[in-house]
């Protein structure tokens, strides 16, 4: 039996006896165990007994799998007799929290699989053969004491919207330290009235130095009213994002132009032409090989004759291209100083160049110029870990099949993110009290 109690972790009971019974067409473990207690502490008057008045009847709990076999564990109580005060007690034990009918240790295993972004609420209820309305309790629990509004902010926050669809709305809105990589909060609307109202519980507004974000003008206002002596950075990836789309754009105004028939049709719509197109020229190795399909077989290609072909095909396109290049030349060597004068000499060459797409991407850099030079005071002033953050709550709901209920969905967000509740467990809590 010791080695039983060993294999199933039950080395502080004494099992009982072990069967087996038929629930829902399958096979259940049923193993009754008492505790290895031979004495208790009377809760009124602090001493300690051995005399057991009786035992109770057994209380039936889930546990773990054992060899991939549903457990339940059924403890057998004793009830001491205190002689000092005449008090009868139940004895306490470790297996489960009081009024819950699952055991501690697999409550703690679901907890640990609810922090798994790839783990759906039904996949874990029935891998540990519960009901979903139990890991959804299991989870409000965990995160009961979460703040429904953030008091305090670090000196960089950084802001940015996912699709949610729940019932609050299409989308939500997200708080991060981009600094630390953290999530701080998630609200279910990015309405500019909304968060105005929400940061009026910030008791630290002042004390933000920097609020990152995309070319949105709500979160511009929202910021000037509720963060006065911030500043607004405009994160790169964004307005960076706004020149290759505008090369994209060129890329496919010619594409019809040439028509479906024709090779430089082909040539402009090839996916992996494409990527070079859009890719910085000093991040990629232009002396390399890589394949493509000529004349019905595969061939090798240098990537630098790949393109060259691709510019060739219209003095616009290799326009556009260069004017690309210029942009990403001036992002990757400026700094604070100079981003400025530089991004204006820029502006001056694209509207020289005379190409729509272009004057129309870097009327978008001039009208939020001083907001993206802002993004040159730091290189860490990216949103670049909101993107990643905003990826994995991609995964979350589309594992989920969506939530609607946006309480329940933040919580699994913030769980899954940070796994903690203002830097300390609830297990740390429940040992300091």
């Amino acid at each position: 039996m010791n080695e039983i109690e060993k294999l199933l972790k039950l080395e502080q009971y004494k099992i009982i006896k072990i069967e087996e019974r038929e629930e829902n067409k399958k096979m259940i473990k049923i193993i009754y165990v008492e505790s290895k207690n031979k004495k208790g502490k009377c809760p009124v008057c602090g001493e300690y007994t051995k005399s057991v008045h009786d035992k109770l009847k057994p209380i039936e709990m889930k546990y773990l799998k054992i060899l991939e076999q549903e457990t339940r564990i059924n403890i057998i109580k004793k009830r001491f007799i205190c002689h000092n005060c005449k008090k009868k007690f139940t004895e306490t034990v470790n297996l489960n929290e009081k009024g819950k009918t699952i055991t501690t240790s697999l409550e703690q295993k679901i907890l640990k699989e609810l922090l798994n972004y790839n783990l759906s609420i039904k996949y874990i209820a029935e891998d540990n053969s519960v009901s979903s309305g139990t890991v959804r309790n299991i989870l409000e629990n965990a995160m009961e004491e979460y703040p429904e509004h953030l008091k305090n902010l670090p000196r960089v926050i950084s802001f940015d919207e996912f699709k949610a669809d729940t019932k609050e709305g299409k989308y939500a809105f997200i708080i991060n330290d981009p600094i630390h990589r953290k999530v701080l909060d998630i609200l279910p609307k990015r309405k500019k009235e909304y968060l105005i109202q929400y940061f009026t519980y910030t008791e630290n507004r002042h004390s933000v130095e920097f609020v990152i974000s995309d070319m949105y003008e709500p979160y511009l206002v929202v910021t000037t009213i509720m963060f006065p002596k911030a500043k607004y950075v405009v994160d790169r990836f964004h307005y960076t994002r706004y020149i290759m789309e505008a090369l994209d754009k060129i890329r496919i105004r010619l594409q019809k132009e040439y028509g479906y028939n024709s090779k430089e049709y082909r040539m402009l719509k090839n996916k992996k032409n494409v990527t070079l197109l859009r890719k910085y020229s000093n991040d990629v190795d232009w002396w390399t090989y890589t394949q493509r399909y000529r004349n019905g077989h595969m061939v090798d290609i240098l990537k630098y004759d790949i393109r060259e072909q691709i510019l060739g095909i219209n003095k616009e396109l290799q326009k556009g291209y260069l004017l690309k290049e210029l942009f990403l030349d001036v992002i990757h060597t400026t700094t604070y100083e100079y981003a400025e004068v530089e991004l204006k000499e820029w502006i001056e060459t694209v509207r020289n160049y005379g190409i729509a797409e272009m004057e129309s991407a870097a009327d978008t850099i001039e009208n939020w110029l001083p907001y993206i030079v802002n993004s040159f005071i730091d290189k860490r002033f990216s949103n670049g870990y909101t993107e990643g953050v905003n990826n994995k709550i991609k995964v979350i709901k589309r594992i989920g099949y969506g939530y609607k209920n946006f309480k329940f969905f933040r919580l699994r967000i913030m769980y899954i993110l940070n796994g903690r509740i203002s830097g300390i467990t609830k297990k740390d809590r429940n040992q300091k009290n």
